[in-house]
């Protein structure tokens, strides 16, 4: 029964969970879970099969008989269709990760500050992606606006909306605000960062012809600074990988939290090591 103790241990940490939220998601009280975690008695069977079904093993597993598949270890997804960001968690380290979008309302309350904002959607997106994932999956979700004097710009609608844009942002400085949630179970942590962008003054022909490149037409404030779009750029403070669309500094010190190294394994672990 020791294994079987280690294991509810070992699965619960995984998970994010604490004892009493592993109580209650098994149905039981918590004073009888804790005296199964700690080999002071033997679950039943129906607390086992519930057990197995929360974590997603088998059975065996949990009596120490094999290894979990492939298919049930825990996994990390990005909540993202972004090939930046995608890009950026590949040069974190994360090689070995999903990609699970959510569709999700993007409607905010009025009042929300820019970085209210994206703090809300990233935590929207990650409890969206969670719902199709395992309980010890660690979901990655992040949201990026530009905002000048406060006001959000988003994706332009055409082309004449790229050029107002182009143009209310030539010669000024601007923030990008990305907000990043890290979630795994019933864990989420979520916080955002400010970078601020200062654009060159442009002439309406270099605007025109850097609409015509195609680039601005999916990147919130109308411009990508990954590409074309740093000819604009006089200069920034703050994080780069912020302004493409993930603050890196910022989710490896979230990722961590999470038990996730990335100077080590990459691979999701229980941030408890006790």
């Amino acid at each position: 029964m020791k294994k079987l103790a280690s294991r509810m241990k070992e699965l619960r940490k995984t998970a994010g969970l604490s004892q009493d939220a592993a109580a209650k998601k098994l149905n039981i009280s918590l004073p009888t879970y804790c005296r199964y975690e700690y080999d002071q008695r033997e679950p039943n069977a129906s607390t086992i099969a519930a057990m197995a079904q929360l974590y997603q093993v088998s059975i065996d597993y949990l009596f120490g008989l094999d290894n979990p598949p492939a298919a049930d270890k825990p996994k990390i997804i990005l909540a993202s269709n972004s090939p930046r960001r995608r890009e950026l968690l590949g040069q974190m380290g994360l090689k070995d990760f999903k990609v699970a979008a959510p569709n999700v309302d993007e409607s905010v309350e009025g009042g929300l500050s820019p970085a209210g904002m994206v703090e809300e959607l990233s935590l929207r997106k990650a409890r969206a992606a969670a719902e199709k994932a395992g309980p010890s999956d660690l979901i990655i979700a992040a949201d990026t606006v530009v905002a000048l004097d406060g006001a959000v710009l988003g994706k332009p609608r055409d082309e004449a909306d790229a050029f107002a844009m182009l143009s209310a942002l030539s010669g000024r400085e601007h923030c990008v605000y990305t907000g990043v949630t890290v979630l795994r179970g019933d864990r989420a942590d979520t916080g955002h960062e400010e970078t601020a962008v200062a654009f060159r003054e442009l002439a309406p022909a270099e605007i025109r012809g850097y609409i015509a490149t195609g680039e601005p037409m999916d990147k919130a404030g109308a411009y990508g600074i990954q590409g074309v779009g740093a000819l604009l750029v006089r200069g920034i403070r703050g994080d780069y990988c912020n302004v493409v669309g993930l603050p890196v500094f910022r989710l490896g010190r979230m990722l961590a939290q999470f038990g996730v190294n990335l100077l080590g394994s990459a691979e999701p672990q229980g941030a408890d090591k006790a």
